[in-house]
């Protein structure tokens, strides 16, 4: 199974891992994860309007010394994020869906939303 991480997910996986089911910490040991450049752009953004704190260049650096391949934003992916019905406004999250879609990824979040696209998803964060 191939597991995209949303923003997120990731953060919880990088510094509150006690936060993460079960479900998603089995996951993360025994399938492929994936992490999408819209995140690193996302994660990015709110750290420089103060909304984030959080060094995401350290994070991006580490990823593949923990088995997390990134995923690019491709123009498959950005014709599709038009295509999407608008259940969920946010550029970015709409930009996961999308690369899940195309990619046929498992999303793990803790985001409900993304069950509206007919997308399985693994919740991250115990509620």
């Amino acid at each position: 199974m191939k597991i995209l991480l949303d923003s997120c997910a990731f953060i919880d996986l990088a510094v509150d891992a006690y936060s993460l089911t079960d479900i998603a910490k089995t996951s993360y040991q025994k399938h492929d994860i994936f992490f999408s450049v819209a995140s690193v752009w996302e994660l990015g953004l709110k750290k420089s309007i103060g909304k984030l704190d959080f060094d995401i260049s350290k994070a991006v650096d580490l990823l593949p010394e923990n088995g997390i391949r990134v995923v690019d934003i491709t123009l498959p992916i950005t014709l599709l994020v038009n295509e999407l019905p608008y259940h969920h406004k946010d550029p970015f999250d709409r930009i996961i869906i999308a690369t899940a879609k195309i990619n046929k990824m498992t999303i793990m979040t803790s985001d409900t939303v993304f069950e509206d696209y007919g997308l399985d998803v693994i919740p991250s964060r115990i509620t």
